[in-house]
């Protein structure tokens, strides 16, 4: 059986990662934006420009290191049998695409954040940047968010620090008259808004949050939803012709040697003694 080298190559293409599209089309995603989100074209072109980096970068990330070693690593050789993969095409095709999802997951959440940042009225950078994403400065007040995908996305260890953080911030500002408030914003899941027991921040609901993002509009959490949804489409489909079919072929062609035949039939012993070596 092929062995795979320890300084294997990524199998990403030499161009790397890259999104095209057009002018027009740049102008008819912001135009939908600003229409969608109730936003001016500036702030519509800064979702629409941010959507697209961050797209980009995530898949060069994901996909500088998409490479056999790792991929069958994470292959359940279970699951493969279960679902009737048949060819090495078939499995490659499954990897490259759960990279890809997994790299949009990481995308979107970085794209709600900057959406908040973008939307919410009167939000800035923290004057005092610790844990924080933005803050909303009133003539009494303070009110700091830290924006999350979910609650399930804050570790214990994680709430602990930001208790922390609040308590310093919280004697900071009293120094100077103001009211500190830290809250956790998570974009969805969140059904109440509390105050956790022996915690600093408030743990607000996620239609409350986006309500607040967006100037009182209670589905604004759904608004923002189909801004993502259209804006990633956009992107995957430009990734999927492009970019997706010739990673399946460069990745099915090189683990063809190590778990394939000839014909390209998949060796299910060959992959068992791949990733149980």
């Amino acid at each position: 059986m092929t062995e795979i080298q320890d300084d294997e190559e990524p199998i990403l293409p030499k161009k790397g990662v890259s999104l095209h599209i057009s002018e027009e089309t740049q102008a008819e995603l912001i135009a939908k934006v600003m229409t969608i989100l109730s936003v001016s074209q500036d702030q519509a072109s800064k979702i629409v420009d941010k959507a697209k980096e961050l797209y980009s970068d995530r898949m060069k990330k994901r996909f500088s290191e998409l490479k056999v070693r790792e991929r069958l690593k994470r292959t359940n050789p279970f699951l493969v049998k279960i679902r009737g993969v048949k060819t090495v095409k078939e499995w490659a095709d499954y990897q490259v695409k759960s990279a890809l999802f997994a790299s949009e997951e990481e995308a979107v959440g970085h794209l709600l954040e900057a959406i908040a940042k973008i939307c919410h009225p009167g939000a800035s950078v923290p004057h005092l940047p610790d844990d924080f994403d933005y803050e909303i400065v009133e003539r009494n007040a303070v009110t700091a968010y830290q924006v999350k995908m979910s609650w399930d996305c804050m570790p214990m260890s994680t709430r602990k620090n930001l208790s922390n953080t609040i308590s310093i911030l919280k004697q900071h500002y009293q120094q100077e008259g103001k009211l500190f408030v830290g809250v956790f914003a998570p974009c969805y899941g969140k059904a109440k808004t509390t105050n956790p027991k022996g915690q600093q921040y408030t743990s607000m609901r996620s239609r409350e949050f986006w309500s607040k993002v967006g100037s009182g509009d209670q589905d604004y959490d759904a608004k923002v939803g189909e801004v993502v949804g259209l804006l990633c489409a956009e992107f995957r489909s430009d990734v999927q012709e492009s970019l997706v079919p010739e990673l399946i072929q460069r990745l099915a062609e090189i683990a063809n040697e190590i778990i394939g035949e000839k014909d390209g039939s998949l060796n299910y012993l060959k992959l068992f003694r791949s990733v149980n070596i």
